[in-house]
């Protein structure tokens, strides 16, 4: 898009300094044009524009072949079986395939990394992120219900959250599956399992640790 404006842009100043030459040599006959214009020929217009389309369009078309080049570095997830990204489905009446569900004081960076990540590595996947998506506070059990699966981020004072709760009740009411992921860094917000376990409601501790949902420790690495 950007290229075609550009490349319109050109053409009509060219068109314009076309006309404006020919009138100069049309009705002062004894003026000279590139005093006006800087060009004494009509051609050298003509060639100045079409170097100037010319190396626009090369410009963008590099621009497009980097960007390209990138987009195909970027490693994706792909079935064994057909070397492709597997096509995603959805159940009905979803929204999303994955929630999010943190405190954000300890795991609103690490969830953001998250679904970044994991919509590289398989584009097309639909998240929910409470910054990104959430608009009404009071509706945090829907867009649970509007969700395929849940993903718990456990660090200090998850469980000691309202929301987080109502979260984590809502997906249990409705035998959603679940992903758990474990911040590890004491400095972040971070904790063993059992003193993540222990800030649990005693009547949700089995549900959430003793179902063998996966879980999945967050480390965090500089070089990754």
């Amino acid at each position: 898009a950007v290229a075609t404006s550009l490349v319109l842009l050109l053409l009509f100043l060219g068109t314009n300094w076309t006309t404006i030459f020919l009138g100069i040599e049309e009705r002062y006959q004894e003026a000279d044009p590139a005093d006006v214009l800087g060009f004494g020929k009509l051609n050298a217009i003509v060639d100045t524009m079409i170097g100037l389309v010319v190396f626009a369009l090369v410009f963008f078309l590099i621009g497009a072949v980097v960007a390209a080049r990138r987009v195909a570095k970027v490693p994706t997830v792909r079935l064994v079986s057909t070397k492709q990204p597997p096509e995603l489905s959805i159940g009905t009446g979803l929204t999303w395939h994955l929630f999010l569900s943190h405190i954000w004081s300890t795991g609103q960076d690490a969830v953001g990394n998250i679904k970044s990540e994991l919509q590289l590595l398989v584009p097309g996947l639909k998240i929910f992120l409470d910054v990104d998506d959430l608009k009404d506070i009071g509706s945090l059990e829907e867009y649970i219900q509007h969700s395929q699966m849940i993903l718990f981020f456990l660090s200090c004072g998850y469980f000691r959250s309202k929301n987080c709760l109502r979260e984590v009740r809502s997906s249990l009411e409705k035998d959603k599956p679940l992903v758990l992921v474990q911040e590890a860094d004491p400095e972040k917000g971070g904790g063993t399992l059992q003193a993540l376990r222990d800030e649990c409601p005693e009547d949700l501790q089995p549900d959430i640790f003793d179902k063998d949902w996966p879980l999945t420790i967050w480390y965090r690495i500089n070089d990754f």
